[in-house]
């Protein structure tokens, strides 16, 4: 801004006219002068301050400090997320390669990894060494759960806590757990049977089930952490609910939550502001709401709720010792710790990183449109359980039963290679690594978009994958798919037959886990701990559900493929119309 004219006060005989005349002038100019060099200075910071590139890997071209921003909004817009087919991610794989940078502002960026085999030659060999978690993805945790292994660096702190909670994904552990998982997906059952009753009578066609599976969720997730579910769905099964039933006949069920629910609730949404910041930002949003009433007060309620299950297991573990039995270990994560505490050469945590971990832990779309599947699934469980009476709860050994059962593996393995639950995995550099003939500088940010680069690694897609092979590592050129085959070319739709092949010994249809890429849980050292639960629990609700009842097909306006995407990946509309199989149509 340049500076004002001096100004010459007349002599007191002069006459003052002029001047005064001259000082309006000058402060009309002024306030004329002050916009428009402060316009001019934010039109050249907007045209001029550009996210910086890292050197020789491909990026769309850099118009604005924005960077991709916009074209990650529009197609946020119209397809629900950048990750959905022809949205951003996938387009610019096909633009770019499977190597990219992308921007978010002047001072974001991360490097996108979208080759499925180079993927699993990095976590699963040695070059996995060349990276930790990421910073961004840290402090997003931190605010919330600052001493959950989510949030931590692959250090002795984090290595001593899978110690500690990896015996809850044994085969023993599984099998205890198996009878409350079935009851838990027994009285979901039986809350829809109520909610259809309602629907009926307010002539809806459908209703919305979202919420219902997150508390069915929670519930199980009880179960694994103290040993005791946590009631939400016999809560909202014991309410009257309020109904409200839209234009196209779709009933959302509200019902008031638990304050453990909504506390649990408002936590994980915490969680999922954090994600959609850099991490200066984040950090500082973390500081503001961590002296916010409702945070305190979100964070108090669970932390009454685990200290009163510690308590109360640590009192039966010092029972059980003074009269000389065994602590049976194998009931619960609380159980499974206590028992351990004070016991030499075992792992044990302090109280605070105990619940941090603990609340780690707290944290049929498709079917419905697929009557076919559905059918398929209920002809061979009912010829797989042929004692399966009404009252009778499925067993560990029921689903677990591969050769019995290999179209419930298939529809499994299908629901979460199309869910795409968590869509990439992100880390961070620590020592320079070459991918695919770029190098990656040491700090810089990594997405490994698994879920995308193993929906486009089909036949239509080899030729341009085969062409990367010249600059792949040599342990990737060694072991390629490990088997997998590549897909058919329909890899966006909802298919379990493709997972489906015929033994060439017996004849018989048997499921083949190599039919295709799909890495629903992530790998390496710090892939999903609780996959081996994660997978009993959707194969128990799947079978349950499905010998209760027909998902019917619902109004096209209530059906639609819309995600949002906050910490995992969940559908805008997520209504059903079940019906017993009594009164489905042959």
């Amino acid at each position: 801004m340049s500076r004002p004219s001096r100004v010459n006060y007349p002599a007191p005989d002069q006459p003052t006219t002029t001047t005064h005349l001259s000082s309006e002038r000058l402060m009309i100019s002024n306030y004329v002068l002050v916009p428009l060099v402060t316009a001019a200075g934010i039109y050249v910071i907007v045209r001029w301050v550009r996210p910086k590139p890292h050197p020789g890997i491909p990026c769309h071209p850099v118009t604005s400090f924005l960077g991709d921003i916009p074209a990650m909004a529009n197609d946020t817009i119209k397809y629900g997320s950048v990750f959905e087919p022809n949205s951003f991610f996938p387009r610019s794989i096909q633009e770019l390669g499977p190597v990219f940078q992308f921007f978010i502002g002047p001072v974001s960026k991360s490097i996108v990894i979208a080759d499925l085999q180079e993927i699993e030659d990095i976590f699963l060999r040695t070059r996995n060494k060349a990276f930790e978690q990421s910073d961004m993805q840290i402090t997003s945790f931190q605010g919330t759960i600052p001493y959950g292994s989510v949030a931590l660096k692959t250090n002795e702190m984090w290595k001593q806590h899978r110690r500690v909670t990896t015996p809850l994904m044994s085969s023993k552990h599984l099998n205890e757990m198996t009878p409350a998982i079935a009851a838990n997906a027994r009285a979901l059952v039986l809350y829809w049977a109520k909610k259809i009753d309602i629907m009926k009578k307010h002539d809806a066609v459908c209703f919305s089930c979202q919420s219902d599976f997150a508390m069915g969720t929670l519930d199980i997730i009880g179960e694994v952490i103290a040993g005791r579910s946590l009631g939400m769905i016999a809560h909202a099964h014991s309410q009257t609910p309020t109904v409200k039933v839209d234009q196209y006949g779709g009933a959302v069920f509200a019902v008031s939550p638990t304050p453990l629910f909504a506390s649990l609730r408002y936590l994980f949404s915490c969680i999922t502001d954090n994600t959609m910041f850099p991490p200066w930002a984040s950090r500082v949003i973390q500081t503001v709401k961590g002296w916010a009433p409702g945070f305190r007060r979100a964070r108090r309620i669970v932390d009454e709720y685990i200290t009163t299950c510690l308590e109360e297991s640590r009192k039966n573990v010092r029972e059980l010792r003074e009269i000389g039995q065994e602590v049976d270990a194998a009931k619960c994560m609380i159980d499974l710790v206590t028992s351990r505490e004070n016991l030499p050469g075992e792992d044990s945590l302090p109280e605070h990183e105990l619940k941090d971990e603990i609340i780690t832990w707290l944290f049929v779309k498709f079917l419905t449109d697929n009557p076919n599947a559905q059918r398929t699934l209920y002809a061979e469980l009912r010829s797989a359980f042929e004692d399966l009476s009404e009252d009778r709860m499925l067993t560990y050994a029921d689903v677990t039963s591969i050769d019995k059962t290999p179209y419930l593996e298939a529809v499994v393995a299908e629901v979460l290679r199309c869910a795409r639950v968590a869509e990439g995995t992100r880390r961070q550099t620590i020592e320079p690594i070459n991918i695919l003939g770029y190098d990656i500088p040491v700090g810089a940010d990594v997405i490994f978009i698994t879920p995308t680069a193993a929906t486009m690694t089909t036949k239509a897609a080899e030729p341009s994958i085969r062409a990367y092979d010249k600059v792949r590592s040599e342990t990737s050129l060694k072991d390629g798919f490990h088997g997998k085959g590549f897909w058919e070319n329909d890899a966006d739709e909802f298919k379990p037959e493709r997972w489906i092949v015929e033994d060439e010994k017996t004849g018989k249809r048997v499921f083949d886990p190599k039919a295709g890429g799909s890495v629903p849980f992530g790998l390496g050292l710090r892939s999903c701990p609780g996959k081996a639960l994660a997978i009993l629990e959707l194969k128990i609700y799947i079978a349950t559900i499905n010998l209760a009842f027909f998902l019917a097909p619902i109004p096209k306006e209530l059906s639609g493929k819309g995600v949002v995407i906050q910490v995992t990946r969940s559908p805008l509309q997520a209504y059903i119309a079940p019906k017993p199989w009594s009164a489905v149509e042959p």
